[in-house]
């Protein structure tokens, strides 16, 4: 089985360099334009297709050709792998079409739910919070899924935030779903850990291109199709595991606790949440005069960290584990936040 999957990630991982490595030579350009875009040059971009297609051959080499994996994950698993594809390769398109004609944020916003909405209703919601002890908090059918399709909706808008360094965010992507993977095999889930080990595959072969050099950008399309996939695999995970939905919240911690502390930030300032700039931590970090590979590394190594520290809550037998970690992670993340925009405000790197 190891061999397998082994095989199929390295399958993932050549087939997106050499996808990626065509749409370096007939690829869309992204300008440098406005502000919020931080590169000095005209790019190409829509990496995220050659991160499809990466996973794309993965998955169905997997799943057609393995006579291991075939026994081993169940028809219901499998559906659960078809299910994963089947919206997140609907956000790749409209990432796509993004990338070439920049598409109204109000028309983007509607689609993004839309496409939420019935992911969760295909894949299923989680209706059980465990919380330690023999306390659970039982969720509503209707609740669990509005639940599961915000899961969705936050975690490709997230990422797609955070797509604004080279390799910030489909590293970090990269990291959580590996994590993911570990904790999927460790509980005898093999379709969590094929979706999301693929996809770390599929996501490394576009790292090649991108970073540090940044030849090649993932643009809407990665970043929709990367937070598509990193919010099928956290949910099938949950399901498939019976881990705590904390879990993949702990895995993918610091990209989420960026992007939302800006946007909470921006709401206490009456700022418009559909208008790009430049005052998420990273960005911060970047002006401030880091390099944008020492803050994508720095993203790499709190995203690794996190996934162990999910990996290891996650074979807890107690679960208050899990929200004691993640609790933990965010009163750090507030602490943190508010040292560097009170550092940024004093240096002028943004307003008041």
């Amino acid at each position: 089985m190891f061999q397998d999957l082994l095989t199929v990630v390295i399958v993932a991982l050549v087939a997106s360099a050499i996808a990626c490595r065509l749409i370096i030579w007939f690829g869309p350009v992204d300008h440098p334009n406005v502000p919020r875009k931080q590169h000095g040059q005209a790019t190409r971009t829509s990496g995220g297709l050659g991160i499809g297609v990466g996973y794309a051959a993965a998955m169905l080499l997997l799943l057609n050709n393995s006579s291991v994996w075939q026994y081993e994950v169940s028809p219901h698993g499998e559906r659960l792998l078809w299910m994963s594809a089947g919206f997140s390769y609907p956000l790749l398109f409209i990432g796509f079409v993004d990338d070439a004609v920049d598409l109204p944020a109000s028309l983007k916003f509607a689609l993004y739910s839309v496409i939420s909405l019935a992911a969760a209703l295909v894949i299923g919601p989680i209706s059980t919070f465990p919380l330690g002890g023999d306390v659970v908090l039982v969720i509503p059918y209707l609740a669990a899924i509005l639940g599961a399709a915000l899961w969705i909706f936050t975690m490709i808008n997230c990422v797609n935030f955070m797509d604004g360094a080279n390799g910030l965010a489909m590293g970090s992507v990269g990291f959580g779903l590996v994590a993911l993977g570990c904790i999927s095999l460790a509980n005898g889930a093999p379709s969590g850990a094929a979706i999301s080990l693929c996809g770390a595959g599929a996501t490394l072969g576009f790292l090649i291109w991108n970073f540090p050099r940044g030849r090649l950008f993932a643009g809407d399309s990665g970043a929709l199709f990367g937070g598509a996939l990193a919010a099928s695999a956290s949910l099938i995970v949950v399901i498939r595991t019976g881990a705590s939905p904390f879990v993949p919240v702990i895995a993918f911690f610091p990209i989420l606790a960026d992007a939302l502390i800006t946007l909470v930030w921006r709401v206490a300032r009456r700022r418009s949440l559909f208008t790009g700039h430049v005052e998420h931590h990273y960005q911060i970090a970047i002006r401030g005069g880091l390099s944008r590979e020492t803050v994508a590394v720095a993203y790499w190594v709190a995203t690794s960290a996190c996934g162990v520290l999910a990996f290891a809550v996650a074979r807890e037998p107690d679960f208050a584990a899990e929200w004691i970690a993640l609790a933990g992670l965010v009163l750090l993340a507030i602490i943190l936040s508010a040292y560097t925009h009170n550092w940024a405000r004093e240096r002028g790197l943004i307003d008041p």
